[in-house]
């Protein structure tokens, strides 16, 4: 009675204080109580008929281990008053767990549980630890405790036996009470000498973590909770209290001891499982839950969305879509840790600018392509690769690069006009020195060396060195038949004077013969025939010569200035 008397007048002192220093924590625990272990019917039936009470005082009792439970022995009201100096405390005492619960906590605690939880369910505690929850599992021998440990590759003792150690220092007579003093440095036993541990249970296993306390050599596993060592049971010491630091972005303890924060060892005045539960809590809401993972993560998501546009707007397409990959990766993972709208609206963000770099890296492969065609002075097919490249950028909005692959087009098509127009009168002048060759005339000659200097100056514009060479060789070619034709030309002119000087002499010599005289006519008669005289001698030769002249400047052996010097010759003499 008194016992009871004085946790009424402690829980109202603590429930005070606990208001007072309460304020406005940051930290939100979660402690589940869907499935709440209550003390066992017939230690409840013991304690009614046990007691000098009326039956009326013990209905008042709740005989769950709850951390609403204050005035009971076996409640964890004070552990919860211990919890709320630094964190907001939410009890759950219905339904199952899930990930959709537990993502706007810190911290998760599990103190009670008579049954164990779903597969669902221990997926759901799993995944809130690795995504920056922290997981506090009181293990005691009558829980189904690797139901959960198991996930996370610890396992505590199986069977049903509770730690005994005589030589250990009790806080009861019993040898299962008593003060485990051998503990690891740690923030988590920070300011903790000794843990009062009441019908605690090993810890068999881990993976990884780290073993913060552990019982003395002295104590054994004991089966049948009598107190006393019998041959086949396990000997010590036995790991109690594990830290796991890395699960993912979360952490998780392991403590085989949940009775060890009930009232009724709060209470021991050498006790200081108080501060080790408050130092545990705090160590574990340290990487701040799903929410504040998600937030830095986010965070992180959004800064690479918006690099990743300035580069796309620098048109780095190739930088930007690899920096688009990883925002929406990032924001998978802030999605898959604290469920959003901003992570899904940056996901559907980030996917359409991929699109978009998809499309701007065709066009700058395109683009390049088409460069490399027009480099070559393949111009038609360069104009077809600009032509595709300028729709792509216009469907990505990219106006300048549009704009060059017009000016590209219209300069390949100038180019195109210039190669063709030289083509062609590189091809003419082939036609007109076809036809130039002539034994007298060298115009067909000159006529087509004018079209090969046009066709070469076109090349020269061209920049065709190749061409130039060709047009070259093809101007030598008239310059050689327009020489050739001019010898010839000069030949004529000489054979020519030769025949008028041949025609001259034989004009002069036939003057000379006429002179010899005549017999004189009888009068009346016939007289005798004479020689010719020379004037009539001169006509006929002189006639020939000029008709011989006019045939030459007919058939265009000699030209009109030859003609008119050769006839004026002829003439004077």
């Amino acid at each position: 009675m008194r016992k009871a008397i004085v946790f009424m007048f402690v829980a109202v002192l603590l429930v005070s204080n606990a208001s007072i220093a309460k304020g406005k924590p940051s930290m939100k625990v979660l402690v589940d109580e869907s499935r709440v272990y209550e003390l066992d019917p017939l230690l409840q039936e013991l304690l009614i008929r046990g007691g000098s009470l009326p039956k009326s005082f013990w209905d008042l009792f709740d005989w769950s281990y709850s951390f609403d439970n204050v005035l009971e022995p076996w409640g964890f009201g004070f552990a919860k008053w211990e919890i709320e100096r630094i964190a907001s405390v939410d009890i759950r005492k219905k339904g199952k767990l899930s990930y959709s619960t537990l993502k706007d906590y810190d911290v998760l605690v599990l103190a009670s549980f008579g049954e164990s939880y779903s597969t669902a369910e221990v997926d759901a505690i799993r995944r809130f630890v690795e995504n920056g929850g922290g997981l506090l599992l009181l293990g005691d021998f009558e829980y189904p405790n690797n139901n959960i440990a198991r996930a996370f590759d610890v396992l505590y003792y199986s069977e049903m036996v509770v730690i005994g150690d005589k030589k250990a220092e009790k806080f009861y007579s019993d040898s299962h009470t008593f003060y485990v003093t051998d503990i690891e440095k740690h923030p988590i036993t920070k300011g903790v000498d000794q843990i009062a541990f009441f019908f605690g249970i090993p810890i068999l296993s881990y993976e990884s973590g780290r073993v913060l306390a552990r019982t003395s050599e002295d104590s054994w596993a004991d089966k049948d909770g009598l107190g006393s060592k019998d041959a086949g049971e396990d000997e010590g010491p036995f790991d109690v209290l594990l830290a796991m630091e890395n699960v993912g972005k979360g952490r998780a303890v392991f403590f085989g001891g949940a009775i060890s924060f009930w009232n009724s060892v709060i209470f021991e005045p050498d006790q200081q499982n108080l501060e080790l539960l408050s130092n545990a809590v705090e160590w574990l809401g340290e990487p701040g839950g799903p929410y504040k993972q998600y937030k830095a993560v986010n965070e992180q998501a959004k800064a690479q969305l918006a690099n990743a546009k300035s580069l796309y707007n620098a048109h780095k397409f190739s930088l930007a879509k690899g920096v688009f990959e990883d925002a929406i990766d990032a924001f998978e993972e802030s999605n898959e840790i604290y469920p959003s709208t901003e992570a899904e609206e940056g996901i559907e963000e980030a996917e359409e600018y991929i699109k978009k770099c998809e499309t701007g890296i065709k066009a700058d492969n395109t683009f390049d392509t088409a460069q490399d065609l027009y480099s070559n002075r393949e111009y038609e097919k360069a104009i077809e690769e600009f032509e595709e490249a300028k729709l792509l950028y216009q469907e990505i909005e990219y106006t300048e690069r549009a704009q060059e692959c017009d000016t590209k087009i219209d300069e390949s098509n100038q180019w195109i006009a210039l190669r063709d127009e030289a083509t062609s009168l590189f091809q003419k002048g082939e036609d007109a020195l076809t036809t130039a060759p002539s034994a007298f005339s060298p115009a067909g000659y000159e006529e087509a060396k004018s079209i090969f200097e046009q066709a070469k100056s076109k090349w020269e514009e061209y920049n065709d060195p190749d061409q130039v060479s060709a047009c070259d060789e093809k101007i030598t070619l008239c310059d050689d038949g327009i020489a050739k034709i001019r010898r010839n030309r000069v030949m004529t002119i000489v054979g020519v004077v030769v025949a008028i000087v041949v025609v001259v002499v034989i004009i002069v010599v036939r003057k000379r013969k006429a002179k010899v005289p005549t017999a004189e006519p009888e009068v009346g008669g016939v007289g005798e025939i004479g020689e010719t005289s020379p004037k009539e001698a001169e006509i006929p030769a002189k006639a020939d010569v000029s008709e011989a002249l006019n045939k030459r400047y007919t058939k265009g052996e000699i030209t009109k200035e030859e003609y008119e010097q050769l006839k004026a010759a002829l003439e004077k003499e």
